[in-house]
């Protein structure tokens, strides 16, 4: 698995909607991918809107979803999913930061928690039928300008009554949504004029794929109201015209040239032509010639940016990628121990740095993984990634505890219960009385025994 922008594919079950026994039958796959440097712009962006929102930035997660088609939505609590699709059609700072401020509405307006009232009205059938019909949710609540298809039956059934009272229900979150992400943008003197470009852009979306589905299984309001509220919005914005930073601009550029070059080089390379000597559209070939294969022309445009920008930590991090990919472990590690040294507040750049020291078969440096590895556990304790890592180099340091504890952490994040409560005991009887990680196999222990069963 690519150690920065490496995909995850996540089940997304029909259980997070209180269906629990359709949960194998109808689970929902999502790739989701991991990045540092997308992932850190975005929250750049977006911290502002959710300050101004009341929202504790560090209560809210960023999943990024390799997906072509525009759409963002909730779900799961304060996750907002953002797909690549709709980062790479955004032009500026201010079309992407007005989409995160409306799923940010959602958030602050409570809307996941109530749509699950709603959804108990709901018979388990018309809830997968409205899911099915036009990707109305996705593992709790979709909302935003995701675009419609056909449902089950090709599109052309009208939706029951009580489906059609659901979505009029969204439909009115959806407008809260946008109005909170009016004041939004407001409190921070930013302009709501990305947010009508972006519209724009959807609107034309909506026309091409109108007859391909029901126009009343959607869960936002049509698009010309919108645009016109945001109009509304515009016309009384003393921020109207206040332009995007050169900061935000230029980081923009950098994650969309980022994305043309990882999901599809064959585009970046003719959108981003050899002529032009931009930082973006070199950054963006120097991925792409890595995607097809080119490794050494690849890295002597990463090493050309390098030159000009030595302490830039992503340049180093995707220069460890295209050498650990490539089977050079022991050089990755000295592209990826500068990219944590430049920015040590990134988890994700730990766990890539101790998957290639791992990787070099050296003592040393598996103790210098774990030690990345213990740090990262601060930002990342959701990842599997940095569990099986750690589960890895205490195999290796022949620490069977610490080895259990890790796996019994892996297995929770899994899902697996009784597979989670056999390595924690493991991990308890193994560990020293009284230490952080013989306590934590307590906890492990206590909270599966304190959930019901399935």
């Amino acid at each position: 698995m690519p150690p920065v922008f490496k995909r995850i594919t996540i089940l997304i079950c029909l259980s997070l909607l209180a269906l629990a026994p359709f949960r194998a039958a109808h689970a929902q796959r999502l790739n989701l991918i991991r990045d540092a440097e997308i992932e850190n712009t975005i929250r750049i962006f977006v911290i502002p809107i959710w300050k101004a929102a009341g929202l504790d930035p560090n209560g809210v997660e960023i999943m990024i979803v390799q997906d072509g088609s525009l759409n963002a939505f909730v779900a799961g609590g304060q996750r907002i999913f953002i797909n690549t699709g709709l980062i790479m059609r955004t032009e500026t700072p201010n079309q992407l930061i007005g989409v995160l401020a409306h799923e940010s509405g959602h958030i602050a307006g409570g809307h996941l928690a109530r749509m699950q009232e709603e959804l108990r009205s709901l018979s388990t059938m018309q809830i997968i039928e409205a899911i099915l019909a036009g990707g109305a949710m996705a593992g709790g609540s979709v909302s935003g300008g995701g675009i419609g298809r056909g449902g089950p039956s090709g599109g052309g059934n009208k939706a029951p009554g009580s489906i059609m009272s659901f979505l009029k229900y969204s439909q009115t979150q959806e407008s809260a949504a946008d109005q909170a992400a009016m004041s939004y943008l407001q409190k921070t003197g930013q302009s709501p004029k990305g947010s009508i470009e972006f519209l724009r852009t959807l609107q034309k979306e909506e026309r091409l794929a109108m007859t391909q589905r029901d126009p009343y299984l959607t869960t936002h309001p049509l698009t010309p109201d919108r645009i016109d509220a945001f109009e509304q919005a515009a016309a009384r914005s003393p921020y109207v015209n206040t332009p995007d930073t050169p900061q935000n601009l230029a980081m923009h550029h950098r994650i969309v040239a980022k994305l043309y070059g990882f999901v599809s080089p064959d585009v970046a390379l003719q959108r981003f032509s050899e002529a032009d000597r931009s930082v973006p559209a070199r950054y963006a070939r120097g991925i792409a010639l890595y995607r097809k294969g080119s490794l050494g022309s690849a890295l002597l445009t990463i090493d050309g940016l390098l030159k000009e920008y030595p302490n830039d930590p992503y340049f180093n991090e995707v220069r460890g990628q295209m050498l650990y990919e490539n089977g050079r472990a022991a050089e990755a590690v000295i592209s990826y121990r500068r990219a944590v040294q430049l920015l040590p507040g990134s988890g994700l750049l730990k766990i890539d740095l101790a998957r290639a020291l791992l990787d070099t078969n050296n003592a040393e440096n598996d103790r210098e993984a774990l030690r990345n590895l213990e740090l990262a556990v601060q930002q990342e304790s959701g990842s599997f990634d940095l569990w099986r890592l750690m589960a890895a180099g205490y195999s290796k340091q022949n620490n069977a505890g610490m080895t259990s504890l890790a796996r019994a952490e892996m297995a929770i994040l899994r899902g697996q219960r009784s597979e989670a409560q056999s390595h924690a005991a493991t991990a308890e009887r193994s560990l020293p009385p009284g230490t952080p990680s013989w306590q934590r196999a307590q906890d492990i222990k206590a909270y599966i025994d304190s959930r019901p069963k399935r």
